[in-house]
C-alpha cells in the first residue's frame, strides 16, 4: 500500500516534463516500491529519458524505472516486455546512475551508506521510424491453441 501515493507522485513528476502520461505502475514484482513502468505519449525523442530522470527524481527509492508508450498497458507485464524485446536498445536507451541515495528495503545496496544503482529504460519507439514497423503482429491462433494457451494462464493466476 505504501506505494500507492508514489505512483501518484512520480505521474505528477513525469506529467511536468512529458505532457501525456496515460499510466504508472510500482510493480508486484519490484515489491510495489522498486520498480515502475511508466507510460507516456512520446512527443520528442527526448521524452522517456526525462520522464525516467523526473521519476527517479519524484521517488528516490525507485530502483528500475521502464519508460513505455501510450499503447502498452503497464499492468501487462507481457505488454512491457514485448516493449522491451522491440523498442529497446541498450546502447542507446539505456540509462545507468551510480552511487545514489537508495531503498533501505534493497538488501543489494551498499546498507553502510545507503547507496545504490538505479537503471532506466526507454523502451519507446524511436520517432523517426514508422510507426507501423513497431506494431504487433496479429498472429491468428486455432480454436486449440487458444484453449491451450487460456488452460496455461488459468494455471498461473
Amino acid at each position: 500500500l505504501m506505494g500507492l501515493p508514489r505512483e501518484a507522485a512520480i505521474y505528477e513528476a513525469v506529467s511536468k516534463v512529458v505532457p501525456k502520461v496515460k499510466a504508472v505502475n510500482l510493480s508486484v514484482g519490484g515489491c510495489g516500491w522498486l520498480h515502475a513502468i511508466i507510460s507516456i505519449e512520446k512527443q520528442s525523442e527526448g521524452d522517456g529519458k526525462s520522464a525516467l530522470i523526473a521519476a527517479f527524481a519524484a521517488h528516490p527509492s525507485l530502483k528500475h524505472a521502464v519508460i513505455v508508450d501510450s499503447d502498452i498497458n503497464v499492468f501487462d507485464l507481457s505488454e512491457v516486455e514485448w516493449a522491451l524485446a522491440l523498442r529497446f536498445q541498450a546502447s542507446e536507451d539505456l540509462l545507468v546512475i551510480s552511487n545514489v541515495r537508495g531503498s533501505t528495503l534493497d538488501p543489494s545496496a551498499d546498507q553502510s551508506q545507503g547507496l545504490t544503482s538505479k537503471m532506466g529504460i526507454d523502451a519507446t519507439r524511436p520517432l523517426k521510424v514508422p510507426r507501423e514497423n513497431f506494431e504487433r503482429a496479429g498472429i491468428p491462433l486455432t480454436v486449440k491453441a487458444a484453449e491451450i494457451i487460456k488452460r496455461l494462464k488459468g494455471n498461473r493466476e
